[in-house]
């Protein structure tokens, strides 16, 4: 079934849950509520629609879209918005001086432990079913653990030190109870429920099931751990152990291999014309491996954030009141997360990638509210387009583009990166199929060095939310040199109408990138059993 048209699926933990009636598409669903725990989890359409929700935890971002926080963490952009009050939760992102009492980080910190709550619900509740046969029973658990091992990976790169759940406690009361794991665990627990996703989980989807995790999504987000792992959380946390689940051990030859196996079995094609990636009719595209699905369908007017399933980071992006002839004029946005010039300097001479990646207010629009931060970049991604706005609901709740959450581009670089002291040939191939599909085989390097990767990764993920985690393991020295950079006179115009908006922007190593454990948390727990994990917050 179709993931792209997920609505409508949400648990409310413990007591009942409500999910939405089938029809004949994997999320071409309407929102229903009303089935009760009790009466559930007997057919294998109930645990199709259990996994369904799943899924929807992913997706719900919200008021703490990571790729944006990421972002404005980052040298890519500023926290952007009406004020230096507006969405005053990432701006302490921005500047490096989040509390406890972060409603952003406190709202991550919710929508992960409420997935692996459904998560771990489904698998407690599958045995239950009644099952056509074992391997569709093994598929929907591989799902179900690649989602919940993308939670985890969410919450320990995020906080650190986590309580790491793998089944239902038996009262509510209990959850109060749970101690609080080394970082070490969490990461185990990351490799494990993918290793069990790469051998179960399917390794295509049909046309009606774009959007559920694959093998090679599972294989690529593996790689994506592991090398955050390796060069971050075990030099800057001083973790020690390896990525294994008892039998098998995940080490740089096994990611290799398993980027290989992308590359040479996964079927995927870099599109041949970078801008088609964002396009509003091109989701689940040939170079897509993962993405979040999202709908208009469900006609969403929550403004608690919750019940949306649209993609709302959409109204985020765009400029304020903005005016001209451009299909983006048409389309009202909040001027978050605008572009920093380091960002839009970044790209080579005659990189299209730039002007597909980066609005360009200034030369687009015939006018535009210039608000707090603005540098005259926009996110071009995930601007709205008036063609493809929901019809009903609340217009940003309800905007239909996917995010393209993990790109066939990105396997490449990352291979290129994991070869690139075994097999620089290889590497050097790998780097080169990336440049030459945006500026052609003219631009085909010679030489390769991990610089050249790292720039490759910051103008091909521009606005992904990828420049974060690319800084970080690198170290925090390059991190704070990089962030800095971003907003002084070798970045900036001569002249700067707004200098002061800018003067928030810090950097502070102490926090090691992560965000505090919610307050909120600490307090609901019995005292002394969660305590934060970064020195800047202890």
């Amino acid at each position: 079934m179709n993931m792209k048209k997920l609505i409508y699926s949400t648990l409310l933990v413990v007591l009942f849950f409500g999910i939405p009636a089938c029809t004949k598409d994997f999320l071409e669903l309407e929102p229903q509520t009303g089935l009760m725990e009790d009466n559930f989890y007997k057919t294998e359409n109930d645990a199709f629609l259990a996994m369904t929700a799943v899924y929807d935890a992913l997706s719900v971002q919200n008021w703490q879209y990571v790729p944006i926080m990421s972002d404005i963490f980052s040298d890519d952009a500023f926290g952007g918005g009406a004020d230096a009050g507006d969405m005053r939760q990432w701006h302490e992102i921005e500047q490096n001086v989040l509390t406890p009492e972060n409603s952003a980080a406190e709202a991550l910190w919710s929508r992960c432990y409420s997935g692996i709550y459904r998560a771990n619900l489904y698998l407690q509740k599958q045995d239950g079913i009644a099952w056509t046969n074992e391997a569709n029973k093994k598929q929907m658990e591989g799902e179900v653990r690649f989602l919940r091992a993308y939670f985890y990976w969410d919450l320990v790169r995020h906080y650190g030190s986590v309580p790491v759940l793998t089944a239902m406690l038996p009262n509510t009361e209990d959850y109060k109870t749970v101690p609080q794991d080394a970082p070490e665990v969490a990461f185990k627990q990351v490799a494990n429920d993918l290793l069990f996703a790469i051998e179960n989980c399917k390794t295509t989807t049909t046309a009606s099931e774009k959007g559920r995790a694959t093998k090679y999504a599972a294989e690529a987000l593996l790689a994506r751990v592991y090398m955050f792992y390796t060069d971050f959380a075990k030099p800057v946390w001083g973790l020690t152990g390896e990525l294994t689940n008892g039998t098998v051990t995940v080490d740089a030859n096994y990611v290799r291999t398993a980027l290989n196996d992308i590359i040479t079995n996964g079927g995927f094609t870099l599109v041949p014309n970078y801008a088609d990636i964002f396009s509003y009719t091109n989701e689940n595209n040939s170079e897509s491996i993962f993405e979040w699905q999202y709908s208009e369908k469900a006609k969403s007017d929550d403004w608690g954030g919750w019940g949306i399933n649209g993609n709302f980071s959409v109204v985020f992006y765009g400029p304020r009141n903005p005016k001209g002839a451009s299909p983006h004029a048409e389309v009202e946005g909040w001027s978050f997360s605008t572009i920093t010039w380091s960002a839009y300097n970044e790209f080579e001479a005659g990189d299209p990638r730039r002007d597909a990646s980066i609005f360009n207010a200034n030369t687009e629009l015939t006018s535009y509210t210039k608000a707090f931060q603005n540098t005259g970049y926009f996110n071009r991604k995930y601007m709205g387009v008036k063609a493809f706005e929901g019809t009903a609901g609340s217009t940003p709740h309800n905007w239909r583009i996917n995010y393209k959450d993990i790109r066939y581009a990105e396997v490449l670089l990352m291979a290129a990166e994991m070869n690139l002291t075994t097999d620089a040939v290889k590497a050097l191939n790998y780097l080169n199929q990336v440049r030459t599909r945006a500026m052609g085989t003219g631009a085909a390097l010679t030489v390769i060095d991990k610089a050249a990767i790292i720039h490759e990764s910051r103008v091909e993920f521009v606005g992904e939310g990828h420049r974060k985690w690319d800084l970080l393991r690198m170290g925090l020295d390059y991190t704070e040199t990089k962030v800095k950079e971003s907003f002084d006179a070798t970045t900036v115009p001569a002249v700067v109408p707004n200098p002061d908006d800018f003067t928030m922007r810090a950097f502070n190593k102490n926090n090691w990138g992560l965000f505090p454990i919610p307050g909120k948390e600490i307090r609901n727990m019995n005292a002394g059993l969660l305590k934060q994990y970064a020195p800047a917050y202890k």
